[in-house]
């Protein structure tokens, strides 16, 4: 008769930690891909954000209308306004 071959307790012990640490190990690596996907999702928006941005103002020092370019870019950034113009803000949106 053949005598089965017992497992020691430190075995078990062994085999149960690395069990756990193997699946903290996994479920914080998902957490971190999950987080990585979404900051890749914002960066992605971002790029295509500049990309229309750029084409913008490419097509606009291509043309001839850089004095219309110039008064928006007074009025969006600077505040500027013509002499007689009324100027409203909309401060629903906000």
């Amino acid at each position: 008769m053949k005598r089965k071959k017992r497992v020691g307790l430190a075995t078990k012990i062994f085999v149960a930690l690395f069990s756990v640490y193997a699946a903290f190990t996994l479920v914080s690596l998902q957490i971190q891909i999950s987080a990585k996907k979404d900051e890749q999702a914002v960066l992605t928006s971002q790029v295509e954000e500049q990309k229309l941005r750029n084409a913008e103002i490419e097509a606009l020092l291509t043309s001839d209308d850089t004095d219309e370019y110039y008064a928006r870019i007074a009025r969006e950034k600077l505040g500027y306004v013509t002499p007689g113009e009324r100027v409203f803000v909309d401060i629903s949106s906000k």
